[in-house]
């Protein structure tokens, strides 16, 4: 029998592991091996976070040859698993990777840049201000070649978005044009970014993806 996918779960800026519980949960019952990591959003950067989940993932997965390594992330968690994949420690876990990003802000965060000033958003986001805004997020690698990527988008798919802060579609939180990577068009899924990871469709699409790649 064949030995299950790990499937890293990470969430986004101010969330913890808890909230991907279900996510987790869900994967399980489809055959992943998925596991919701935290990471202190407030309190360091990109490449900190990255630094103490390639310490976990080893420890999770040590003695293992793996096939493939699956990450699905939520927001920011996003950039989290590309400062995550640029590691050639993390590479070396899996012959390939296959990652699921839902609502990512590749390309930083308009609202970031509307707060970046703004006292009590510095206070409430911590080094995430920092870390959302485009010259940061735009620096980050992209995805290696050995992981196969998909993007999947909220919004309300009519051009005009549930945030009227936000130029163009949006899904409350991130701009659909914010969320691409050179060559990766995102894939529409339509809705409010808060739910995204928790919703059945989705998931389904992004447990497809998991499983058979593009």
């Amino acid at each position: 029998m064949a030995e299950p996918t790990p499937v890293l779960l990470l969430h986004g800026a101010l969330r913890s592991s808890l909230g991907m519980k279900p996510t987790a949960r869900f994967l399980n019952q489809r055959g992943f091996e998925a596991r919701a990591l935290g990471y202190p959003t407030r309190r360091d950067d990109l490449d900190g976070h990255a630094a103490r989940l390639e310490a976990t993932l080893h420890t999770w997965l040590a003695g293992r040859e793996l096939e493939i390594l699956g990450l699905l992330t939520h927001s920011m968690g996003g950039l989290v698993a590309r400062a995550l994949l640029a590691r050639e420690g993390v590479r070396r876990l899996a012959a390939r990777q296959r990652l699921v990003m839902l609502a990512p802000p590749n390309r930083g965060s308009t609202l970031a840049v509307q707060n970046r000033d703004f006292v009590p958003f510095q206070w409430l986001y911590g080094r995430a201000a920092g870390e959302l805004q485009p010259a940061r997020a735009e620096a980050l690698d992209p995805p290696p070649p050995s992981c196969e990527t998909l993007i999947l988008i909220g919004g309300t798919g009519d051009g005009r978005g549930y945030n009227p802060r936000i130029s163009g579609d949006d899904d409350g939180v991130v701009a659909s044009a914010e969320t691409g990577l050179p060559g990766l068009e995102p894939e529409f899924v339509g809705g409010l970014h808060s739910t995204l990871q928790w919703r059945p469709a989705v998931l389904e699409r992004a447990a497809s993806f998991l499983a058979a790649g593009c």
